[in-house]
């Protein structure tokens, strides 16, 4: 009886044993469809947008909506103009983003909106990756023709690990992260604890270990409600960042942090023009 009850007990841990295996590898192969869900559905570019297409460093077509003024050209006397470069969530595309983009405008800011591959206008452009987000970004900057010194780098969510990385480049002078993560493997540890998450992620957007290094002004806005994005996340930022600056939305969660707040573009323009919010 008892090795009986041995030789059950043996094959229902192999059984374990294998089905945490499967759903390690379909973890490994799938994360990607999770963490990029790539709306393709385009929005038309508003009449108020100015399209800027260029290509990746790897080829990949790139494109971007501006908002306002171009930036000044080196050598003439037009007045410079503070451009937000704005890196997009991973479920939205550019086009999710212009009302925000208009209000930025209508408070004297230039907008750049950012379109990654695979999504959008860019559905046709390749699967997105974490090396793909990058180079897209760096060629739309590319693109705008601004001096880093009059760009500010803001993302939402996803984004925000694109516009931390543009900044270790170099390519702004301060950066607006809402709803920032420490590192994309943190985030699915916390929702998914019973699987080795770190160890099957290769997109990492690993933020907080760039975070020491960059000595731009950093301005986070994360909810203290949000069911996305651990709120402590955006705190430990807030603190590693060596200037980085923390706005706390009461009740906010992930994705209405605007709405709970109705002087949160005012803070961030503030932020932008003066260096506090």
């Amino acid at each position: 009886m008892r090795r009986r009850w041995l030789r059950l007990a043996l094959r229902a841990i192999a059984l374990l044993g294998a089905l945490y295996l499967l759903g390690c590898a379909v973890g490994a192969a799938a994360y990607r469809k999770v963490l990029y869900p790539a709306p393709t559905a385009s929005s038309p570019m508003p009449p108020d947008a100015t399209l800027l297409s260029t290509a990746a460093a790897d080829g990949v077509p790139v494109f971007a909506w501006r908002f306002g003024r171009a930036p000044a050209k080196a050598g003439t006397s037009t007045p410079a103009v503070t451009t937000v470069a704005f890196f997009h969530g991973n479920g939205e595309t550019m086009g999710d983003n212009v009302e925000l983009a208009r209000a930025l405008v209508a408070r004297g800011l230039s907008v750049l909106l950012v379109e990654y591959r695979g999504y959008g206008v860019a559905k046709a452009a390749g699967a997105p990756t974490e090396e793909g987000l990058y180079a897209d970004a760096a060629a739309a900057l590319q693109a705008l023709g601004a001096a880093p010194e009059d760009v500010v780098l803001m993302g939402f969510s996803l984004g925000t690990g694109v516009a931390v990385e543009m900044e270790t480049r170099g390519l702004g002078r301060a950066m607006v992260l809402v709803a920032p993560y420490t590192s994309i493997p943190d985030v699915g540890a916390a929702r998914v604890p019973l699987l080795p998450i770190r160890l099957l992620v290769r997109d990492r957007f690993d933020t907080a270990s760039k975070a020491p290094r960059i000595q731009a002004p950093v301005l986070v806005v994360q909810g203290d409600a949000d069911e996305v994005v651990p709120f402590d996340m955006g705190e430990v930022l807030a603190h590693t960042f060596p200037h980085g600056q923390l706005i706390a939305i009461n009740g906010g969660h992930h994705t209405d942090l605007f709405a709970r707040d109705d002087h949160l573009v005012d803070k961030i323009v503030s932020f932008v023009e003066v260096g506090s919010p």
